[in-house]
């Protein structure tokens, strides 16, 4: 009787082991997937720059943050404050299905970070060409980024120039797989870098600003 106890105990544990393997291996898969998608930034919402709606903030076609009186006396108090509500489009061009569980993220522009955070939420893209979006919140002191001149200066350029400029943003991301109730940290971040053009970025807050 105890070794048909101890053998079913053998079987279950066994067993046990190849469902946690395979859905590791599953979850794996579908973030090696994740890594090829492609990701844009398809809307910027609520935009407030020291608390000033960014739309107020709109001369000559441009974004000029430099000018304002209250960004002018956020500045000399070493602060510039950032809220908004970008729309992250994930696609999924491969031919396996990508996804997430949970995950830490950041974002840096000029290789300065400017925002952190984490999504609780699942998320899964299709294969051949399925598509989903990922909400992102920004609240964050951009002090440290323009307070350096020459970031400052390709801030400046990007947001005012009348032609097209671009930026790179890196996302880094750090996936959490869930393996019943635990959930297991990827070691590293997954750094995916996306070159953002002013015309794209200011063309969000010119439709939010027409009536």
């Amino acid at each position: 009787m105890k070794n048909i106890r101890m053998r079913n105990r053998l079987v279950l544990g066994f067993m046990a082991v190849i469902f946690t393997s395979c859905e590791v291996k599953e979850q794996a898969d579908k973030l090696k997937a994740l890594e090829s998608c492609t990701y844009e930034i398809v809307s910027a919402d609520s935009v407030y720059i020291a608390g000033t709606d960014a739309r107020q903030l709109l001369q000559n076609g441009g974004l000029n943050i430099f000018q304002a009186p209250q960004l002018a006396f956020a500045y000399m108090q070493q602060k510039m404050p950032v809220k908004a509500k970008l729309q992250l489009k994930v696609t999924n061009n491969g031919t396996e299905e990508a996804g997430i569980n949970k995950f830490e993220y950041k974002v840096l522009i000029q290789d300065t970070e400017i925002l952190d955070g984490f999504i609780d939420q699942q998320i899964t893209v299709s294969p051949s060409g399925g598509t989903a979006l990922v909400p992102v919140r920004i609240d964050k002191d951009f002090y440290p980024l323009i307070s350096n001149q020459t970031n400052q200066q390709a801030v400046t350029n990007f947001l005012t120039s009348q032609t097209e400029q671009k930026m790179v943003v890196t996302f880094r991301i750090k996936p959490r797989f869930v393996i019943g109730t635990q959930e297991i940290e990827y070691p590293d971040f997954i750094d995916v870098k996306k070159e953002l053009t002013n015309t794209v970025l200011l063309s969000y807050l010119k439709a939010k600003n027409q009536p």
